[in-house]
């Protein structure tokens, strides 16, 4: 399906986005690598980063230092989408992403730091959720112990304290877009819902908001995705 990532619709989706400052900070990039990625098509992504990489190199002053952030938001953003859309799609696209990677830009060592202690982690980890949710955390995480105190446990510690709560490529708000990336493919409007005004706790823009929607809802559709619910909006 990589026929369907053409620089016509690549155009179209980036012009969706609000047009930042700098260019790496335009999330167009990340919210379509993480929509191709939870729609199963994989074949995308290097599409986009091949665009994405081309529009920053038509920039003055460009580093290589630019081209790897930019690489490394859409590599992170697809690992914390994993969560939502599944690890072997999260596998597939990291996959197809890194063989489209210059290798000057390929990482070779973790970014999280693997010093840090438990306590650390699951601070971290409830922070970003209360960030998140703000006072709807106070529902949400007893329902979740609720349901399956399991799924509390692995949620606040692993899910946001060791993957999500990781801010230091992918910012807040971006942690926010690729859960909305992820989620609009998976056709689960309650959670759409969730995090599209999660975003904005985050430090979003409604702007960029509806734009990160209408990139996932277009790359959905265009890649065939059944959608059996209406998208939520903001």
């Amino acid at each position: 399906m990589a026929d369907i990532a053409t620089p016509e619709f690549l155009d179209e989706l980036k012009s969706l986005y609000p047009t930042p400052v700098n260019y790496v900070d335009g999330d167009w990039f990340l919210a379509a690598g993480i929509a191709f990625s939870s729609s199963n098509c994989p074949e995308g992504i290097p599409c986009v980063l091949r665009y994405a990489l081309e529009d920053l190199n038509k920039l003055p002053d460009t580093s290589d230092e630019d081209r790897r952030l930019l690489v490394r938001k859409m590599r992170d953003g697809i690992f914390k989408s994993g969560m939502i859309s599944g690890y072997p799609k999260a596998i597939n696209a990291l996959a197809s992403l890194y063989e489209a990677t210059p290798e000057v830009l390929r990482d070779t060592e973790t970014l999280r730091d693997s010093s840090r202690s438990q306590q650390e982690i699951d601070a971290a980890g409830q922070a970003y959720f209360d960030s998140t949710y703000g006072d709807t955390a106070a529902v949400v995480q007893p329902m979740l112990r609720s349901i399956y105190p399991d799924l509390e446990h692995f949620t606040i510690k692993l899910g946001y304290g060791y993957v999500y709560a990781f801010l230091e490529v992918t910012s807040a708000k971006e942690t926010s877009f690729s859960m909305i990336s992820a989620l609009i493919p998976n056709d689960t409007p309650r959670q759409v819902e969730w995090h599209l005004t999660g975003a904005v706790r985050n430090g979003a823009t409604v702007e960029e908001v509806r734009a990160v929607r209408e990139i996932a809802l277009r790359i959905a559709i265009k890649a065939g995705v059944h959608l059996k619910h209406e998208v939520p909006d903001i």
